[in-house]
């Protein structure tokens, strides 16, 4: 067995590779635009769009209720980078999580990720690059409280 740890310069809230290699697995009551399990050769993204859904229905002790993958295109039609909005249902309300990235040479920002809970940005909400799932769905946990 393989135990993959962080290299001690990388920053614990960077999106990193183990982010795109986990594999998540949507209930079939999700509505979702994407495959509700990973496979070989799929897109890496999905995994992510999976991971935000799943995470943050478990950190939440929500029910997942709906996944929605998007990849923001310029004029040209090249991906300048995605969006996924999940929603989730905590018993007292619906909670929409929307995390959006946009990446060099596309993006009209730059690198930038942006994070909002039911439509609002939390502090630590923008950064240069996306952050890791833990450390979204802990953003989201305490926009929520």
């Amino acid at each position: 067995m393989t135990i993959l740890l962080a290299a001690p310069s990388e920053s614990p809230r960077m999106f990193g590779l183990h982010d795109y290699c986990r594999s998540y697995v949507l209930p079939s009551e999700v509505d979702t635009n994407i495959p509700r399990t990973g496979g070989a050769g799929e897109f890496g993204s999905w995994n992510y769009a999976c991971g935000v859904l799943v995470e943050v229905s478990r950190r939440l002790r929500a029910a997942p209720l709906s996944l929605h993958y998007r990849e923001l295109e310029t004029p040209g039609h090249l991906p300048m980078g995605i969006e996924v909005t999940a929603v989730v249902d905590d018993t007292r309300r619906r909670i929409s999580v929307v995390s959006r990235l946009e990446t060099v040479p596309c993006g009209p920002r730059g690198d930038y990720w942006e994070l909002s809970v039911d439509d609002a940005v939390p502090d630590d909400g923008r950064h240069s690059h996306a952050q890791s799932l833990p450390w979204l769905v802990h953003r989201a946990l305490l926009s929520t409280s």
